[in-house]
């Protein structure tokens, strides 16, 4: 908990941002502006697209001293106070890349702009930019956009996109807070043709309906040659693609009263209900192939690898933006384009979206704040176009080009070569595009309506959903209705007065509980140090403590500046709507109301509780059984060693990525290969073994009378008995009737099933910490005499007392500390590995990963540290345990009796 509130603090703490910035070379001026790395190209590429944006970029360099003098000279010397004395006719310009941090599901500018080093020109879409609005990181641009001729303003600015760029902000007042580029983004259906031909399909068209779209995705799916109809995602942001089946199913995500512009969620209707349905049957829905292996859902849903699996033809069908972008990496004579299908009742509804360029509030140069706005007004100004196509069309790229764009600028001729129907394709998304949800905190929009899907998918894969009819329909709506309520909360932040009191009055009570908690927790340390000190003798002693305390200042203080007063500090934070740029207002214990009331914060703290329990049964025991193994080994020592130790040079990045790739969840998938052919007798077999091994264990602690590990010995056979009997029945419930020896006909969804996520999360942990694990345990085995193991033959020790009533007990103060490293590491240090493997979906999303999504993608920073503080709370008996067990642990070297 501390490490927690320690990283809120130290990133929200930052101070106002310096990114650009003026400095003098040889008497001229220079200005530094810092532009998003999703705009500024890479220097290094040297694909056409990003040779285009470079040299847009290097014009607008040779034109910057002109635009300058023509627009900005006579203000700038006429306020020399507040622009400076400088050369104004030497000036020149360097816009200059972001880099920063960047975090899966997290906007890069967000912790930038959390730790104080935001960009001058930052990237905007409709999605987050109500976010950006609100929080006050954007500059008002009025005053900008009223020199603005008004034949450019309707060249960039689409009529769909006026109620994204001008809003309300923070101070109440409507301002524009955003300038486009690059022209509106629709989305269309891309098909492969040689699939298509192939399968002996018509090839998509406007007319196309959900139905034949089923069809098509069906006919071209073959999981057992790696073939799939349709690629869609899985994760966080599953919904995203989502989205174009909820409108062309009629219903919306997101609605706007135009009288009272309230903003209200509406996807639980009858609409959306059709839209979860038809989804849910093309990822989960089970069918059989030719060989009768059994399948679910026809879709390719893993991240990994999916750009080239498309490129080779193994997905047939993708959604994507219809721009030169999307055009300059397809090849047309493969790749066709066609409007996405019509729904049920033959409405289309795709994503309409705009990349948009912001100016950073907080730039503290006006001569700063000036360039950054015109590198956004000549990025995307028509010189900018005519410099892209003609780079692109010299490139031979012509047919990547939009058709209109090469008529304006002279390459009619050319338009010929472009995608058979890319322009009625274009004007039929744009015509029935929806703009991507831009109202109040829809920078989750995403993250909430995952959440239905993959809790529908979770039901279908255990057979908890009904096949047809009237009762799927009602739990599909209960699901909907459940999280609208939920977003309604997280996104609109209305809570019922009547909520709202209780919840108060319930976290005045626990907090002072936790306050009286901790107030014991100290006093109970104190006495039980001062215990400790008393025993030592000299040191206890009175005339000794004004030297200890010297000793111990350094330390002292700088737990103080690291520790304590970040603490501090955090703890200010829990009691306020804290703002990263704006004024912090306090609000009370309401933080800690609404933590205590989320019913997804608690669901984190047993996932979290899950995730340790895992942890500790794959890591915390086996490498000392690995290291009596290697220990009793009679040849080649040295060897297994070496091969057991050899995952730890593994880096933390590869080893993630390669499990990933073995947990490929088609037919190919390593993991599946070999899983796919164990026979169902093969896992109970497997269980009975283990179980039995539990039991014997069971036995000999009896004796001894061990009480709390025959429990604990008895508890794991019964576990690994119902581990055992489950898979095998999981394989026989596969079958049409009993076989001996029959094998899984399924893939194993290893990261979104939830009944495997968290398995799949931490076996990477088990195999990469098992070497290093037990080379700590071996070094203590050889501290064991062989006089203690050869009293035990005489009296009749077998191979399993020894291990019990020598090894444990002389091992015991390294257990204790190797335990107490897994329990921490485990529980605290979970949200890194997690975020790589899975995101946090598929059930897997622990209590560190949930306070840091609240922080840096909700920006609810009081929330999230009310709940770093509960969750240290949670921890207050543990802690008395531990420091218990340290003070009464007496450390010896080895050999020593």
């Amino acid at each position: 908990m501390p490490r927690i509130v320690f990283f809120l603090v130290l990133v929200t703490a930052g101070l106002q941002a310096v990114a650009g910035r003026i400095r003098v070379e040889h008497g001229a001026p220079i200005v530094e502006v810092v532009i998003h790395n999703w705009v500024l190209p890479d220097a290094t590429r040297s694909d056409p697209m990003s040779r285009a944006n470079l040299a847009v970029v290097e014009a607008f360099r040779q034109a910057y001293p002109t635009i300058i003098r023509e627009r900005y000279t006579d203000r700038y010397r006429a306020d020399p106070e507040t622009f400076g004395e400088y050369d104004w006719d030497r000036i020149e310009v360097e816009p200059r890349k972001f880099t920063g941090i960047k975090v899966e599901g997290v906007e890069s500018d967000l912790l930038a702009i959390a730790g104080g080093v935001a960009p001058d020109v930052m990237y905007l879409n409709f999605r987050k930019s109500d976010t950006y609005i609100r929080n006050g990181f954007l500059e008002p641009l009025d005053d900008y956009f009223q020199a603005l001729p008004e034949e450019e303003i309707n060249r960039r600015v689409h009529e769909k996109v006026w109620p994204v760029i001008r809003r309300n902000g923070p101070d109440g007042g409507t301002h524009i807070w955003a300038f486009p580029y690059g022209g509106l983004l629709g989305k269309g259906l891309l098909f492969r043709k040689d699939r298509f031909e192939e399968a002996g399909l018509a090839y998509p068209d406007a007319n196309w309906t959900w139905t034949e779209f089923e069809h098509a995705v069906k006919t071209l799916t073959e999981p057992s040659k790696g073939l799939y109809g349709f690629r869609l995602a899985r994760g966080k942001h599953e919904s995203y693609q989502f989205m174009s089946f909820l409108w062309s199913a009629g219903a919306e995500f997101m609605v706007q009263n135009p009288e009272t512009g309230e903003w209200s969620l509406e996807y639980d209707s009858p609409e959306a209900v059709s839209a979860l349905d038809f989804y849910t049957r093309l990822v989960s829905e089970p069918w059989r192939d030719e060989q009768g292996e059994l399948h679910r859902g026809y879709t390719y849903r893993d991240a990994g690898g999916a750009w080239m699996k498309w490129q080779r033809g193994e997905i047939a069908m993708t959604q994507g933006y219809l721009d030169e972008e999307m055009l300059n990496v397809i090849n047309p004579e493969l790749t066709g384009i066609a409007p996405f299908p019509k729904g049920p009742t033959g409405i289309r509804g795709t994503e309409i979206n705009n990349r948009m360029l912001a100016l950073f509030r907080d730039i503290p140069n006006p001569v700063v704040r000036d360039a950054a706005w015109e590198f956004m007004r000549f990025f995307g100004s028509e010189e900018a176009q005519r410099i892209r196509v003609d780079i692109l069309v010299r490139s031979g790229l012509a047919a990547f080009i939009q058709p209109e764009r090469l008529h304006q600028f002279g390459y009619g001729a050319l338009a010929s070569l472009s995608p058979p129907g890319w322009t009625e394709v274009f004007e039929l998304a744009v015509e029935s595009g929806i703009p991507e949800p831009y109202g109040p905190n829809s920078n989750i929009a995403y993250d909430q309506l995952t959440l239905p899907l993959q809790k529908t998918q979770g039901l279908a894969l255990k057979g908890d959903l009904p096949e047809d009819g009237p009762m799927r329909e009602a739990l599909m709506q209960r699901i909907l209705a459940e999280s609208v309520q939920r977003a309604t909360r997280e996104m609109l932040g209305v809570t019922p007065p009547e909520q709202q009191r209780r919840q108060t009055w319930v976290s005045g009570v626990v907090i002072a509980g936790v306050a009286l908690g901790y107030a014991v927790l100290i006093r109970i340390i104190v006495s039980v140090y001062a215990g400790a000190a008393r025993e030592a003798g000299e040191v206890g002693r009175a005339r000794n403590r004004v030297w200890v305390a010297l000793l111990m200042l350094p330390a002292l203080a700088g737990v103080t500046v690291w520790q304590v007063f970040p603490l501090l500090r955090g703890s200010m934070m829990a009691f306020q709507d804290y703002q990263i740029l704006r004024e912090s207002k306090w609000v009370g214990l309401d933080n800690f109301g609404e933590v205590l009331f989320d019913q997804a914060w608690w669901e984190s703290v047993w996932t979290a509780i899950r995730y340790t329990l895992w942890v500790m049964a794959m890591t915390f025991l086996p490498p000392l059984l690995l290291a009596i193994l290697l220990q009793e080994t009679p040849f080649g020592r040295l060897f297994f060693r070496t091969i057991y130790y050899l995952p730890a040079v593994v880096s933390g990045l590869v080893m993630i990525l390669m499990w990933k790739f073995f947990y490929q969840e088609d037919d190919v998938g390593l993991l599946n290969a070999v899983v796919t052919r164990i026979p169902a007798e093969g896992f109970l077999l497997t269980g009975i073994l283990f179980a039995s091994l539990a039991f014997l264990l069971f036995v000999r602690l009896r004796l001894m009378g061990m009480r709390v590990l025959q429990l604990v010995s008895l508890a794991a056979g019964f576990g690994f008995l119902w581990t055992g009997w489950k898979l095998a029945a999981a394989v026989w419930s596969q079958q049409e009737g009993f076989t001996v020896l029959a094998t899984m006909n399924e893939s194993v969804k290893w990261l979104s099933n939830p009944e495997t996520a968290m398995f799949a999360c931490v076996l990477p942990l088990a195999w990469a910490g098992m070497g290093p694990g037990s080379l700590v345990y071996l070094a203590a085995l050889k501290g064991i005499d062989e006089a203690s193991y050869e009293a035990a033959d005489l009296d009749g020790a077998g191979f399993l007392d020894k291990i019990l009533f020598i090894v444990v007990p002389r091992l015991k103060p390294l257990m204790l500390i190797n335990f107490l490293g897994v329990f921490i590491s485990a529980f605290f240090h979970a949200e890194g590995n997690v975020l790589a493997m899975t995101g946090g979906g598929a059930g897997t999303n622990v209590a560190g990963l949930y306070i840091f999504q609240q922080a840096y993608i909700y920006l609810r920073f009081g929330p999230a540290t009310a709940m770093a503080w509960l969750l240290g709370a949670m921890l207050i008996g543990f802690t008395l345990w531990q420091m218990r067990m340290l003070v009464g642990l007496e450390f010896r070297t080895t050999g020593e009796d």
